[in-house]
């Protein structure tokens, strides 16, 4: 391992080695670059709710009063940003290649004795330990190893469309994984990123966490793929990866709205094949470029935690029609800083909401679509659906967050976007709102089915209603009835009574719901139907053209 001259290094390059050696000791590291708002923090450490805090100096040698000044500046400026920010510190530490004497460490507590949190020198004896647990990075910074680890990555690259020696066509698949297989330990000296190197009829899909994925095709249905992955969070803050793209859209075409939205939003841009020249600047020395590629452009999101808003609909007299819970990504922002944009999925994951801001315009845009709902039981979607159907001019519209009082109000304009297909939508929600009923009757899991037909959902509106307590009107028709034994059979006009099992059906499960009781107000018998059997008698009961035909459930 190549050891640390601390004293030959310039300031900005005791500072980097500082920083990326912290970095990889606490791969979840936030660095913070120098400007008037960083608050005295080079980087902050996540530790449970709290952070520590780390201000780098590249003083190697003994202080004099002026660095003592520098460093007491550092810690009142972080001292007056916590207290305005609210933040909550575990400890605070001052890194440079310096162990300090009895008086520095005296010094030291006497300016932090007031201070709510700890204070403590990590000096040289602390970074050459960091140093020795991490030479990769050492190597990269003062010895030879950017030039190794750049030599390693020219052959990477001239691996992946490798010649056999001999005859025609590419190398085999094993032959191809040695060869990586001894490149893999220069590969690994990269203090900021890891190499994944694989050959295989595999799909070129990213993994998580990488940051670039690189494919070639093998031959032989075999794929060499190289995927890159940070080494900490912080990564390509010290090595940037730089692309020039050029995207030849056509004017007024698709392509160029969505180009237009990328810049102002920062919504994915999906470029066909041939629509863009690339030239890169990669991890590790890795240069590249291509011609008439295709391309999926993303933006990184904004700082901003995955939020949940909630969403009201409001009448004309400002009564709150309907409410649900939104849970919403982080925002991307768009190239030019003018706009923000987050995407979301409704309460129960019924439908998606697109949010985008205008900062420019202070406008706000909702796009609501994708309502989704096969499969998902009906009491976590009934919410959605009738914030959905509310959204109906005149109704206004509140969002907020998910705790508190909702301020801002929003009229609904006329051509709302997510008035698409409403007619349909208030026919769902009441077909839904039939099977949250259904549900409370019965221990069977309900799903809502892919599809269904009006006459189904008719018939889990009548069941509905009749679960409610209410007694409805159905169509009279003929019944057959068995007399027992002394029996007579009925005349004349009468009032019947059936008592019989009632289920319905919702996609291809039979749900019963009880008994219900059927009053034929007007019958009489159809003598002509009268048959006579060892132990007992049929015969036909058909109501009369006035017959009054109503049906309950029997609570009984």
């Amino acid at each position: 391992m190549a050891r640390v001259e601390w004293t030959r290094l310039s300031g900005e390059e005791v500072e980097d080695l500082v920083a990326v050696l912290l970095c990889r000791k606490s791969p979840n590291a936030t660095r913070i670059r120098p400007s008037r708002g960083d608050g005295g923090i080079d980087l902050m450490v996540p530790i449970e709710g709290t952070f520590e805090v780390y201000q780098v100096k590249k003083f190697a040698s003994n202080l004099a009063s002026s660095q003592k000044n520098q460093i007491k500046k550092s810690l009142d400026r972080f001292e007056t940003y916590r207290k305005e920010e609210g933040l909550k510190v575990f400890a605070w530490h001052i890194a440079l290649p310096l162990d300090p004497t009895k008086e520095n460490t005296r010094w030291l507590e006497e300016i932090s004795k007031d201070l709510p949190y700890n204070c403590d020198w990590r000096g040289l004896s602390y970074l050459d330990g960091l140093a020795a647990e991490f030479p990769d990075v050492v190597d990269y910074y003062v010895g030879n190893g950017r030039q190794r680890l750049d030599d390693a990555i020219v052959q990477l690259t001239k691996a992946m469309e490798m010649k056999p020696n001999e005859g025609e066509g590419v190398v085999s698949p094993s032959q191809l994984a040695d060869y990586l297989q001894e490149l893999k330990p220069l590969l690994d000296k990269d203090p900021f990123f890891q190499y994944e190197v694989s050959v295989g009829p595999e799909k070129s899909s990213i993994s998580p966490g990488a940051v670039l994925l690189m494919s070639y095709e093998g031959g032989r249905g075999n794929l060499v793929k190289v995927q890159v992955f940070p080494r900490f969070q912080e990564a390509l803050k010290f090595r940037p990866i730089p692309v020039d793209i050029v995207i030849k859209a056509k004017r007024g075409s698709e392509l160029e709205r969505e180009l237009d939205d990328f810049n102002k939003y920062g919504t994915p841009v999906f470029v066909p094949v041939g629509m863009a020249d690339v030239k890169a600047d990669l991890p590790g020395g890795l240069e590249g470029s291509a011609t008439g590629v295709g391309l999926s452009i993303l933006t990184p999101n904004d700082d901003s935690e995955p939020m949940c808003l909630r969403a009201a609909t409001l009448n004309t007299d400002n009564e709150v029609i309907a409410s649900i819970l939104v849970e919403m990504e982080p925002a991307t922002i768009g190239v030019d800083g003018s706009g923000k944009r987050s995407v979301g999925v409704g309460q129960g994951g019924a439908f998606k909401v697109d949010l985008r801001l205008d900062s420019d315009k202070k406008m706000m845009k909702i796009d609501i679509n994708s309502v989704h709902l096969a499969k998902k039981a009906p009491n976590d979607v009934i919410d959605s659906l009738r914030f959905l159907c509310s959204l109906i001019p005149p109704n206004k519209l509140k969002i907020g967050r998910q705790y508190g009082s909702l301020t801002n109000t929003i009229d609904l304009p006329q051509n709302f976007a997510g008035l698409e297909g409403l007619a349909d939508l208030i026919e769902l929600k009441e077909a839904v709102e039939s099977l949250v009923v259904i549900q409370d009757h019965t221990p069977i899991q309900i799903s809502i089915p892919d599809s269904f037909t009006k006459e189904q959902s008719s018939k889990w509106h009548a069941a509905k209603r009749l679960l409610e307590g209410e007694e409805i009107d159905v169509p009279a028709r003929e019944f057959k009835v068995c007399l027992r034994p002394g029996v007579s059979l009925p005349k004349g006009e009468l009032s019947v009574v059936s008592l019989f099992d009632f289920s319905v059906t919702v996609g291809n499960t039979d749900i019963p719901l009880g008994k219900v009781r059927t009053l034929y107000s007007v019958a009489k018998v159809d003598t002509t139907s009268y048959e006579s059997h060892d132990d007992h008698k049929d015969c036909f009961i058909r109501p009369t053209d006035k017959a009054k035909s109503t049906m309950r459930m029997e609570t009984e």
